[in-house]
């Protein structure tokens, strides 16, 4: 779906909004809030919840990207509101201050994680099936080419070949979105 056809769907209150609002954002936001909660249920109730109230309560954005900042300051000040409930009965109000201010800058840093980590994996979709097969085995799965080779029943030069394409293809996609040096200062160079 087109960016500006989700739009129009949010700001007219259409029922399929939701729909489309959770498969490009759940991810992303899920993984945001995980890293601010530290409770991987919590994360996806706290996405849930502001993911079908901005497809149930029809509003207007100017642009993709002024939803997506929405979306990521929403989830924000959501966990934020959900770590000052669990630490309500624990925490001082100086306290619970300090603990936002820990977050605060943390949470910039998670943001663009979470960003660079969804174009990854779009881009690792993109790859031909045996690259990316190869690719998720080695990177994602910690596995090395003998593993490889073994199971998916292909030569060690097959694998090498494989997982050199998806390196190649990966690092040129992420180069020309302007993310590789954020790629490799986050995870590593490919």
């Amino acid at each position: 779906m087109e960016e500006q056809e989700l739009l129009t769907l949010i700001e007219d209150g259409d029922p399929k909004a939701l729909e489309h609002i959770y498969l490009k954002f759940f991810g992303q936001l899920s993984y945001y809030a995980f890293k601010l909660v530290n409770d991987a249920e919590a994360a996806k109730d706290i996405v849930s919840g502001i993911l079908v109230k901005t497809a149930e309560q029809p509003k207007h954005f100017d642009s993709f990207l002024h939803l997506k900042n929405y979306l990521f300051l929403v989830t924000r000040h959501a966990s934020f509101r959900w770590l000052g409930q669990l630490k309500k009965e624990q925490l001082s109000l100086n306290e619970l201050q300090l603990v936002g201010d820990d977050y605060d800058w943390q949470s910039e840093v998670e943001q663009v994680r979470a960003r660079v980590a969804a174009a990854a994996h779009e881009q690792i979709n993109l790859l031909p099936k045996g690259c990316a097969e190869v690719f998720r085995m080695i990177y994602f799965e910690g596995r090395d080419t003998a593993e490889v080779v073994k199971i998916l029943h292909i030569s060690t030069k097959t694998v090498l070949n494989q997982k050199q394409t998806a390196v190649k293809l990966l690092r040129a996609a992420l180069l020309k979105q302007g993310l590789l040096a954020l790629f490799i200062l986050f995870w590593g160079d490919l």
